[in-house]
């Protein structure tokens, strides 16, 4: 298209149109230095939010204290509250970020309907930016959310409780190579009948393996073609999670598991079969509802509670609650008073002082042991307690 040139009437009028055009530019000029101004200040909340960033700090303030929440329960609930203060003081200072970056982005969004197209697409990079570093926020936020609803769940159980469940992996290890320990020697020291036909099978008819995940016993028959009479899946469970300590009962996390168990299978009416589950931290009331509540049929579940020494399964089925007594543990009660009886030996031997983790070691007993079999001789007059705070490595108990 040809442009028709412009005349004017006079030099007055032609200063006038070259006096806005002068204007025009300068407005652009200006419009220019905010949007710089505001890039500028973008990376500024960007830098400082980045800062900010929470996820190690959160983390080192669970760190810094577990190993005292183990050994040492003096006190406990207040550290804990301390904690959780110091993260409702974390979250306030992100959620000041997360305002101050929601005002910013809404600025800019401003920004963007006023300006020409070349400024729209820069001020666009740098609200896909914010965009990136507000959902980082949030993510830190969710996280302490989700450190602080732990922290509520241990507070709302007391002391004594945290103190008798509250396991490291190493208690926990101990636990299962204890019980699996116990399973085999009643395993090789009983005969069994099948439940299902009367068969009788001596000790020697047993098929034993056993893994760091579990233990299988079964009485097959057959030559060429081999069909378990019965057979036993006995499996260790660890609840653990982020923060590093063993805590939470186990539930609908091993509904999949029983569901898949119970299937009928090509076992044959004949076959008896049982799944043991066995926890260090217990059951939740929902999963032992579940299984006390299972049809009766030619296979059986158990749940193994360590904590409590206790075993769960449907007892109205008689084929159940034949083998309810195999699976028992021996109960915390006997495995204190044996540690106890151990530290007296030693007193009697000539030791004067026992640190706590040497002798879970020594003993291959979980720590939760020790520490119990450590209060009753303290209650009973015939020692005390030197605490790390005090200078010792490890709680001690040093004999009077």
């Amino acid at each position: 298209m040809n442009k028709e040139p412009l005349f004017f009437r006079d030099a007055g009028e032609m200063g006038d149109v070259l006096s806005a055009a002068r204007r025009l530019l300068e407005d652009a000029r200006v419009l220019e230095e905010t949007t710089r101004v505001h890039r500028e200040s973008v990376d500024e909340y960007r830098e400082h939010a980045s800062e900010g960033m929470a996820g190690q700090a959160i983390r080192e303030l669970i760190d810094a204290r577990i190993e005292d929440f183990r050994g040492v329960v003096s006190g406990i609930a207040n550290e804990w509250r301390e904690k959780k203060s110091q993260l409702e003081t974390k979250e306030e200072g992100i959620l000041l970020q997360q305002q101050a970056i929601l005002e910013k982005e809404q600025e800019i969004e401003s920004r963007i309907l006023e300006s020409e197209v070349e400024q729209r697409e820069q001020m666009g990079e740098e609200l896909q930016k914010i965009s990136l570093l507000s959902a980082n926020v949030l993510e830190q936020l969710r996280e302490v959310e989700r450190i602080k609803s732990t922290i509520d769940n241990i507070l709302a159980e007391d002391e004594e409780t945290i103190r008798d469940r509250l396991l490291s992996k190493e208690d926990a290890l101990f636990l299962r190579l204890n019980y699996f320990s116990l399973m085999q020697s009643r395993l090789t020291s009983r005969g069994v009948t099948n439940p299902l036909t009367g068969d009788e099978y001596g000790r020697s008819a047993w098929e034993i393996g056993a893994t760091d995940e579990g233990i299988t016993a079964e009485i097959t028959r057959g030559m060429i073609k081999k069909r378990a009479t019965i057979r036993f899946e006995i499996k260790f469970l660890v609840p653990e999670d982020e923060e590093g300590f063993i805590y939470r009962k186990v539930g609908k996390d091993v509904s999949d598991m029983i569901t898949g168990f119970i299937q009928p299978d090509e076992g044959g009416k004949n076959s008896y079969g049982a799944l043991v589950l066995v926890s260090p931290t217990g059951w939740s009331e929902w999963i032992i509802d579940k299984v006390t509540s299972i049809r009766n049929m030619n296979k059986s579940v158990y749940l193994v509670d360590l904590s409590e020494g206790e075993v769960f399964g449907n007892d109205g089925d008689k084929k159940t609650k034949l083998f309810s007594g195999w699976f028992v543990p021996v109960s915390i009660e006997e495995e204190i008073g044996d540690m106890v009886a151990k530290l007296k030996e030693g007193v009697t031997g000539g030791m004067s002082q026992f640190r706590a983790d040497k002798v879970a070691l020594q003993y291959q007993v979980p720590r939760k042991i020790v520490m119990a079999a450590f209060r009753e001789m303290v209650e009973d007059g015939k020692g005390e307690f030197i605490l790390p705070e005090e200078g010792a490595k490890d709680v001690m108990l040093v004999v009077r």
